[in-house]
């Protein structure tokens, strides 16, 4: 995971608001209230405290895998972590499992299926936009320095994949069921395909285009995330919600005799 000196700390304010900021010598950060030279961020260090020149207390953290996907570069819409929470439930993760996902987008969805199969597993990633592909790859370097992902770029209709290698397989594409015969044939009797969906028409789609493939429906999630604002001794739901973000399509493959 990401270091301190010269790598990741998130900062937060007194209102909550928080920013990513990757250190370097000579380097300052710039709050709206004030700054802070960098070096002063790293002598205070994760769980301590630093002061702007106005005087604005700023927080000082370790980055979240949670924080750093909220707040990393973005090339596409991230998976969000309630999302991807969920997913890593549905496709039962492990250390060692090996895992294909497609497409990469930000990277997001990649870093949470790395950190589940450990460094003794396995994800193979594919995307076919190439600016995604390269942004992905340096927001997963910056915070995971485990070599237990292998980028591809290509589509994963074009891949040349081994048969039924895989413990589980991810898939967030607009139309999945492109790849859905592939995939299902790169993943092993009695495990999981999970797809990643906007709406609802499309997940019904997919599991039409599924029918005649061994794969068997397992349940269609929508992840409600509710969060509370409590500041004593009143306590309400916070006004601005993450509300509908995807739909979860999720299979099981039977054994083919």
């Amino acid at each position: 995971m990401g270091g301190v000196e010269g790598g990741l700390v998130l900062l937060k304010d007194q209102k909550g608001r928080a920013f990513l900021v990757r250190l370097r010598p000579g380097g300052v950060f710039h709050h709206h209230r004030g700054t802070v030279p960098h070096e002063a961020i790293l002598e205070a260090g994760p769980g301590g405290r630093v002061q702007t020149h106005l005087g604005e207390p700023l927080s000082v953290h370790r980055p979240t895998l949670e924080e750093y996907v909220l707040h990393m570069k973005r090339s596409a819409t991230p998976t969000y972590p309630k999302d991807a929470s969920a997913i890593l439930t549905l496709l039962d993760l492990a250390p060692g499992m090996r895992v294909l996902e497609a497409g990469t987008g930000s990277g997001g969805l990649t870093l949470f299926l790395a950190r589940a199969v450990g460094p003794s597993g396995l994800v193979d990633t594919y995307e076919k936009r190439p600016h995604h592909l390269k942004q992905a790859v340096e927001n997963v370097r910056a915070f995971w320095q485990a070599d237990n992902i292998r980028f591809h770029e290509g589509s994963l209709e074009e891949a040349s994949l081994e048969k039924e290698a895989y413990d589980g397989v991810a898939l967030d594409l607009m139309e999945p069921w492109a790849v859905l015969g592939v995939a299902a044939e790169a993943l092993k009797p009695d495990r999981f395909l999970v797809a990643y969906l906007p709406n609802i028409t499309q997940a019904l789609e997919l599991i039409a285009k599924a029918e005649g493939l061994p794969l068997v429906l397992e349940r269609v999630l929508e992840v409600g995330w509710r969060e509370w604002e409590v500041r004593l001794p009143v306590a309400h739901p916070r006004f601005h919600q993450v509300a509908h973000t995807a739909f979860l399509v999720a299979f099981r493959k039977w054994k083919v005799s």
